[in-house]
């Protein structure tokens, strides 16, 4: 029976995605990635910091991370744990009783064996402080990762607010044209605003990974967790590459749009222009 990182292996491979694609998608290192693979979990930092590795990678591949996170709770699954700490030294009966004898008439050697547990404290410490700047180093890459993602999120809605530009008119009569004082003038019934170029509002139902061109400039890219929303706009063209087609849904000019894909599908190019708009709207959801 093979193990969970050789059958993530396999899903990924054949879906033709490589470590370094995932690197750069969830800014996870290789050396993490390849150690899922590997069975080697104790290599990565730990607690919650493992699942949500875990969680992205499985995520970036098109698999449902649940189902497969679940399988890291069976006992004969679990990759081995490599534990730490101190080496115990063993010692022969024969040799030592052959020190216990040293010990009783030669002093110096008294000495000397009685070092032997300070090495073996200086040992520990040293294993608690590589461990203690691994992380620190660990949460200052997480608490970087969640400033940067908070940036790029920031200038998104900035450009989006930049782009979009409503013109007003207003047009007021001339004195001959004004109504009679204590004359009731009947206020002009709102008219539909109408949506200039592409406006695309999308909801993550389900952790997902997402590309977004507006008009050839990259504006979305990254994992999206499950409950986060977005709008993009663009003048003329939309170009869309999904992790998992099935974990997103997605309006379109204010109207409800067709599944982009199943779920855990990758599904890259998705092209929505002026032209093509129809074919993306779910007309049985659209308000009649």
């Amino acid at each position: 029976m093979e193990s969970i990182g050789k059958e993530l292996q396999k899903e990924r491979e054949a879906r033709g995605i490589s470590l370094k694609d995932i690197s750069l998608q969830t800014k996870i290192g290789l050396r993490h990635l390849e150690a899922i693979e590997n069975d080697r979990l104790d290599l990565l930092p730990g607690g919650f910091f493992t699942r949500h590795i875990l969680r992205a990678y499985i995520s970036s591949i098109g698999l449902n991370p649940e189902e497969w996170l679940s399988k890291y709770e069976r006992p004969e699954l679990k990759p081995p744990v490599r534990e730490f700490g101190p080496r115990k030294k063993v010692i022969p009966a024969q040799k030592s009783q052959q020190v216990d004898q040293v010990k009783y008439y030669l002093p110096s050697q008294e000495n000397k064996a009685g070092t032997e547990p300070e090495a073996g404290k200086r040992e520990l410490r040293l294993d608690r402080v590589v461990w203690i700047t691994l992380t620190v180093i660990v949460l200052s890459l997480f608490v970087l990762l969640i400033y940067l993602s908070i940036q790029t999120t920031r200038k998104n809605v900035e450009a989006r607010k930049a782009s979009q530009k409503i013109q007003a008119e207003v047009t007021i009569p001339s004195e001959g044209q004004l109504p009679p004082a204590g004359t009731q003038v009947a206020e002009p019934e709102p008219q539909p605003q109408t949506v200039l170029g592409l406006q695309l509002e999308l909801e993550f139902t389900e952790d997902c990974w997402i590309q977004v061109y507006a008009d050839g400039n990259l504006v979305v890219d990254g994992l999206k967790l499950e409950g986060f929303r977005i709008q993009v706009r663009a003048e003329s063209e939309l170009v869309i590459n999904l992790g998992n087609a099935g974990g997103v849904s997605f309006k379109l000019n204010g109207q409800p749009g067709k599944p982009l894909g199943k779920r855990g599908a990758v599904v890259k190019n998705i092209k929505i222009t002026r032209e093509n708009l129809d074919q993306f709207l779910d007309r049985e959801k659209s308000p009649q």
